[in-house]
């Protein structure tokens, strides 16, 4: 079993991985701009 620290910490690290995309790159590139994001497939 694991604490609840310990899951929150498993749980952020995730979150921070997934985030490191092209797809939020472009998003947060076209808001900047405030053009339309163009997404790769």
């Amino acid at each position: 079993d694991h604490s609840v620290a310990d899951s929150l910490e498993y749980i952020a690290t995730w979150n921070a991985a997934m985030l490191l995309s092209n797809d939020l790159n472009a998003a947060v590139g076209a808001a900047m701009t405030k053009e339309k994001a163009v997404f790769g497939d």
